[in-house]
């Protein structure tokens, strides 16, 4: 038996295909792991993940042992599941899909709903691996959406609800407001929701209020609650003062951008909250915690000397457009004399590569067309079409593409001079695979997906 993976699936799911009774069934036979750890539970569309990490950081810091599980993955599938910021072990892995087979078995053979999707059963492994460790607490991203997303099987002690823009469209909806409808089924009856600073004009925040008060929800809007100052910005990193609600904080964060500021005060409010519930997490833990964060691929410099290289993971106009802010940023205050941006970019199919690109437009790049080795990845050619149509330069170098992104990387250096700036973006996949071509980090490869062999159930045998 395989799993399906809508992650890389070619094949784009309707919104129907999800719910969670599969969830619920597994871990009933489970005995509900995710019940045994308390959770913190977060969704949004930009920021999520940055959120994620910093509150657990913060967390660790403060003496807690905590589980943290993610999506998706930048090079080891293990990077999901996560006790403070250390992978499982692939020996732990391996025995957790062991013991978890049989029951995926069950749900299969005995439920009336398939089988369990890849997404489901890493979701499941985490709550049961973060269980065994006896995590204090565990803080849980969504996957996709939120009302039907695999991890809204949870009873946490908090929310929170990261910036919301126009995402995974055919499946979530065409417009913000239904969006925000799908993000804000993570909220629970009376408990407690943060929101951080969501875009002018957006109608997101209205609905996750209404949707917070059906539910008695005490709601955080972090844009009033929690005014963020970036006292200093640099190439690596921001000085930040937050007001928060409880104390003051000053700290260096190591991500670069004015949305990383926002999650920032979004995950103090999160951590206040919990201080409310109970935890103790002082300020010094909350300050440290924030300085040495780490979260790859989100605006990351991998090459600090000419050229000058920067990997993020936007998938989506507004993360373009947020990004292309803290590239100017970086230009005007830190590089002197900034020769050309070289835009190594590569998109996915169901993502909207030429509303990506038009806000590219204003750092007046040179693109160079890539296609990672993602199932999904947009083709060269038809990201050169999108670039053409709008009148971004696509250098003529690079029109007839590359056998991977390596090859299109070493390219790239060949036609950088002085000052100039390689840009990899357009997808998590690039940014990755940008990061393994740099630290020769060997990839992970899935020509199939299934886990029968590795749970010892080939089915050459069955």
């Amino acid at each position: 038996m395989s799993l399906a993976d809508f992650e890389r699936n070619v094949n784009q799911p309707t919104h129907s295909t999800f719910h969670l009774e599969r969830m619920r069934l597994l871990t009933k036979l489970l005995g509900n792991p995710q019940n045994s750890v308390p959770s913190v539970h977060i969704a949004g569309t930009k920021g999520k993940g940055s959120t994620c990490a910093m509150v657990s950081s913060a967390l660790s810091k403060a003496g807690l042992k905590v589980g943290l599980t993610t999506s998706p993955h930048l090079h080891s599938v293990t990077e999901r599941i996560r006790i403070g910021f250390e992978p499982i072990s692939k020996d732990l892995f391996t025995n957790l899909v062991r013991y978890l087979w049989p029951f995926v078995r069950r749900v299969e053979v005995d439920g009336n709903y398939g089988a369990p999707t890849w997404f489901e059963f890493m979701i499941v492994a985490a709550f049961q691996h973060f269980q065994d460790e006896k995590a204090d607490i565990q803080v849980v991203e969504t996957g996709l959406g939120g009302r039907l997303d695999a991890t809204n099987i949870l009873s946490p002690i908090v929310t929170s609800i990261t910036s919301i823009s126009i995402d995974h469209a055919t499946i979530l909806g065409h417009n913000v407001r239904d969006i925000a409808k799908e993000k804000a089924g993570i909220i629970k009856e009376t408990v407690p929701v943060i929101v951080a600073p969501q875009q002018r004009s957006s109608d997101a925040f209205n609905v996750i209020s209404e949707v917070a008060q059906a539910h008695n929800a005490p709601l955080v809007d972090v844009s009033q609650s929690h005014p963020v100052e970036i006292v200093q910005a640099g190439l690596f990193g921001q000085s930040i003062c937050v007001t928060g609600n409880l104390s003051t904080y000053k700290f260096d964060l190591p991500l670069l951008g004015k949305y990383q500021a926002d999650n920032a005060a979004t995950a103090i409010a999160v951590l206040e909250s919990l201080v409310k519930e109970g935890y103790v997490i002082n300020k010094g833990a909350i300050e440290e915690g924030l300085s040495c964060v780490e979260w790859p691929a989100r605006l990351e410099i991998v090459n600090e000397l000419d050229p000058f290289i920067v990997v993020d993971g936007a998938h989506n106009p507004y993360s373009a457009r947020c990004l292309v802010d803290a590239i100017d940023l970086i230009k005007k205050s830190q590089i002197e004399s900034q020769g050309e941006i070289i835009l190594v970019f590569g998109a996915l199919k169901n993502h909207d590569c030429t509303g990506m690109l038009r806000e590219f437009l204003r750092l007046d790049p040179i693109l160079i067309p890539v296609s990672s080795r993602h199932p999904k990845a947009a083709s060269h050619i038809d990201i050169v079409n999108c670039a053409d149509k709008i009148g971004i330069l696509v250098d003529d170098g690079s029109r007839t593409g590359f056998e991977n992104l390596a090859h299109a990387m070493e390219y790239a250096l060949s036609r950088t001079r002085a000052k100039d700036m390689v840009l990899g973006t357009g997808s998590l996949s690039v940014a990755a695979e940008i990061i393994e071509w740099k630290r020769k980090i060997a990839p992970e490869l899935y020509p199939g997906l299934s886990l029968d062999t590795v749970a010892g159930n080939d089915p050459k045998n069955r």
